[in-house]
């Protein structure tokens, strides 16, 4: 048997082990749910005999209890009954117990069937390495193709990368923004209060909540022209060009120029809340945008992985 027959008669019988380790996985994450949610049954069962055996304690004990059915006549009925329900507890515990060994005992040899494949992913990966190495020995045409295909992946995780910086930008910026709404709302909220007579004090806390969310814009400022540069950075690669962000952009700017200096001094509170509003669909829609980008390059990547997999399989 050759190399090449030998490598690819060892890579059928680790794709085998592989799906035996999947299914032997799935199995133990099982049991390992029903092991966690039997403790709690066990618990709840012992709770509840430590309950019953205290109402029988109390009843054969001088007590308030006793002393009220010894009164009624109720005591042997009321004794035989608490005795009998603490029995019925002391039985469903023991069941639990029983159940919760048994799983126990499961998932220890599902554990152990596991460890039986657990090394068939490195074996496959060491026998892809050894074909591949092969290849760009041997087979300059496929040699190139994987080359292609590894440049290809490169490009779309380096993508991922900006991707998830922006994303990371843009939701930074929508907490800042939605804390300028916040702050906003309340000086709006206290400005009315202030309107109907408030006095002093609602016209300090009106002015305060301004404060804050002039303090807050700054903040959003700077998020946003981070944010900014993270889409700006996107678009050499995206094949979206600049009109796809224009809009957000536009926004941005209109933010910067006019919310700090303008809105605020001239106390247009209803104003600032329709522009931070609009900021935070607009951003909304940008992130929405990056997200489905996200899974679009990601499914690339995948199938780019898999076809090199394939590639050198296949040989």
């Amino acid at each position: 048997m050759d190399a090449l027959a030998e490598w690819n008669e060892k890579l059928t019988q680790c794709r085998m082990d592989l799906q035996l380790k999947e299914k032997r996985e799935r199995r133990l994450k099982e049991l390992e749910a029903e092991v966690k949610r039997q403790r709690r049954a066990v618990a709840d069962g012992e709770a509840e005999l430590d309950r019953e055996r205290d109402d029988v304690r109390q009843l054969r004990k001088t007590s308030l209890s006793r002393l009220w059915f010894r009164m009624v006549g109720q005591l042997d009925e009321r004794l035989n009954k608490e005795e009998r329900e603490a029995a019925e507890a002391e039985l469903k515990l023991e069941t639990a117990r029983a159940a919760l060994g048994a799983l126990e005992a499961s998932a220890a040899e599902a554990r152990e069937a596991l460890r039986e494949v657990d090394g068939a992913g490195r074996e496959f990966d060491r026998i892809l390495e050894e074909k591949k190495a092969w290849i760009h020995l041997f087979d300059e045409p496929t040699s190139r193709l994987l080359e292609q295909l590894a440049d290809e992946s490169a490009d779309r995780k380096a993508r991922l990368r900006e991707i998830d910086e922006a994303v990371s930008a843009g939701e930074r910026a929508r907490t800042r923004l939605d804390s300028v709404r916040e702050k906003l709302g309340s000086a709006k909220n206290w400005g009315t209060y202030d309107m109907l007579g408030g006095g002093m004090i609602s016209t300090a806390i009106k002015h305060n909540r301004i404060d804050e969310a002039r303090s807050m814009m700054h903040e959003a400022q700077h998020s946003l022209r981070l944010f900014e540069k993270e889409l700006r950075d996107l678009s050499w690669t995206s094949g979206a060009g600049d009109a796809d962000i224009g809009g957000f952009l536009t926004f941005a700017d209109y933010f910067f120029d006019g919310f700090l200096t303008d809105w605020i001094v001239q106390g247009r509170i209803n104003e600032a809340l329709e522009k931070t509003d609009s900021g935070r669909i607009e951003l909304g829609r940008q992130l929405s945008r990056l997200e489905s980008e996200r899974r679009k390059t990601i499914s690339e990547r995948d199938g780019l992985d898999a076809r090199y997999r394939e590639t050198i399989e296949r040989r």
